[in-house]
């Protein structure tokens, strides 16, 4: 795109060029018989009787004096038969006239080597100036004349008024707009700061206290976080779920985030196995339910970019919470296109994310990750896969191994990991294990036998672990082994994953994973009691 800056001196008529170019540019757009226009963006329009109807506006609304002015703008005049029926309210400056104003010069110069130039409006908001062919529209609308000379500007002519759009968070909030249940979410999270020093002070009232002409700063940690929806330089594309939609998605969601409240007992039995019991079915427990659930109903709404979701790269598309969805053409089956002035809405009556894809994914646990793991009678020690023919193998391509302290059998290294962001869910449990060769090429081969330990808290609040799962077979010694635990139904949610912090707390660390070796005296010369574990597994049961 080619800007051309050209600075108007109006009190004297003189134009100021930085290159002998501009002089070129400006007769193009502006030069009749050499001669150069004086009369300023309000007087040219005055003096035309086609937009009479759209100066009546502007002067009902005070902007005659702005268009006076040694300032350079931009004027899309519609023509008196596009302003028929118009009916000036409470908004006609913001989303009427500055819709149709525009600081700087815009003409057919900066469509020459383009197609299309986005023009900031005085509002705010962004219109697109396309040129098709020979012809030229701006925000979708036929130009009828085009670069019409002031002293302080350029005039085009439109034969409709330029249409007015809400961006993505305005239109969410829009009243009778059938998005109350997602605008009402949003919403909780906008935060207005007192701006003191970029207000000015005005006078003080009878107390004494100094007045201010307020400026507030405004901050929503959701739109940081997944898309600045009230920006109008950004441009998303977003699924906004109506109020039907919101309450499909309550009742298809809501069985898998139902979870437990208050802490009534903590203790700790032997030694790193955690015994608890929390209240159910209580106020806390509800409230916590409810935040997840409205958390996982939105973190995969929005996109960057206006897309088309049916020719995506790849046949997949990442929303910006990072999550990916294949063929994701089928998430606006049945939506709405509404236009906005910095993306696109699809408005539907149904979420349909694919809850594998989004809500309830596979959970994997690196056994490398110290966060939430405990031992006992063992040194753990991380390895690395990288230098051997496993590196492709091993999950992240680190494992650890964990070695006995102690010949007792009594005493068999053991180490538990914490699951985060469970659901109340089905999940098949695998624990991953490595043999010797991935840490060092051409050690020999051992294998070992284990046990595990499944502790989450049980329908009745109580958290405690189920009996001992025998592992189905040894390890293998030469390559990885993928080791089926069980398959197991969560009764509660423990759904850590919300990047929001509130008043509403709970332990985030309420299922654990033990693993012990489980490898008898007579068999220390058939077995090792080191285990050299991967990753664990814990993999959604779709149904």
């Amino acid at each position: 795109m080619k800007r051309t800056i050209i600075q108007l001196s109006f009190g004297l008529g003189v134009l100021a060029f930085a290159a002998g170019c501009q002089d070129h540019l400006w007769d193009d757009h502006y030069g009749i018989d050499g001669s150069t226009e004086t009369r300023t963006l309000m007087q040219v329009l005055e003096s035309r009787p086609e937009y009479s109807a759209f100066c009546e506006v502007v002067r009902s609304q005070g902007l005659d004096s702005l268009l006076s002015t040694d300032q350079t703008f931009t004027v899309w005049a519609p023509t008196n038969e596009a302003m028929a029926g118009y009916v000036e309210d409470a908004d006609t400056k913001d989303q009427f006239l500055n819709n149709h104003i525009s600081r700087y010069l815009y003409g057919m110069v900066d469509l020459a080597d383009t197609a299309s130039v986005r023009v900031r409006m005085l509002n705010g908001k962004s219109q697109d100036y396309v040129r098709e062919g020979g012809a030229y529209t701006f925000a979708g609308v036929p130009v009828e004349a085009t670069d019409i000379a002031a002293g302080n500007g350029i005039i085009h002519t439109l034969r409709q008024r330029a249409p007015f759009y809400y961006n993505l968070y305005e239109s969410i909030r829009q009243k009778d707009n059938g998005t109350d249940s997602i605008a009402r979410f949003l919403t909780s999270f906008d935060e207005y700061t007192f701006d003191e020093e970029g207000s000015a002070a005005i006078g003080k009232n009878e107390q004494g206290q100094v007045l201010y002409d307020s400026i507030f700063d405004f901050n929503n940690d959701w739109l940081r976080r997944y898309g600045f929806l009230h920006s109008e330089d950004s441009v998303y594309t977003m699924i906004v779920p109506t109020n039907e939609g919101w309450e499909d998605g309550r009742r298809r969601m809501a069985r898998y985030f139902r979870t437990f409240g208050e802490t009534l007992k903590d203790t700790v039995k032997s030694l790193i196995i955690p015994d608890r019991e929390y209240a159910v079915g209580t106020a806390l427990a509800d409230s916590l339910s409810d935040t997840y659930l409205k958390q996982a109903m939105c973190m995969d709404l929005v996109f960057r970019k206006d897309l088309d979701f049916g020719d995506v790269p790849g046949d997949s598309l990442a929303s910006t919470s990072g999550n990916v969805f294949h063929h994701p053409s089928y998430l606006l089956s049945g939506a709405t296109e509404v236009p906005v002035s910095n993306g696109r809405i699809w408005k539907t009556s149904a979420l349909k994310h694919k809850p594998e894809e989004s809500w309830l994914k596979t959970i994997v646990v690196e056994a490398e990750n110290t966060a939430g793991r405990e031992s006992n009678y063992a040194v753990i020690s991380s390895r690395s896969a990288s230098s051997t023919s496993f590196r492709d193998s091993v999950s992240e391509g680190r494992f650890i191994e964990v070695a006995a302290t102690s010949e007792n059998p009594r005493q068999q290294p053991v180490v538990q990991f914490t699951v985060p962001n469970t659901l109340a869910a089905k999940y098949n449990v695998y624990c991953v294990f490595a043999p010797a060769g991935a840490y060092m090429e051409g050690v020999a081969a051992d294998s070992t036998k284990v046990n595990f330990y499944l502790n989450y808290v049980h329908e009745d609040g109580r958290m405690y672990e189920d009996a001992v799962i025998a592992g189905p077979m040894p390890t293998h010694g030469e390559t990885m082994t993928k080791m089926f635990v069980t398959q197991i139904e969560l009764p509660y949610a423990n759904y850590s994953e919300s990047p929001f912090e509130g008043p509403l707390t709970q332990d985030d660390d309420c299922v654990k994973l033990r693993v012990q070796a489980n490898v008898d005296r007579n068999e220390t010369t058939k077995f090792t009691r080191t285990m050299r574990i991967d990753c664990l597994i814990f993999e959604p049961v779709i149904e």
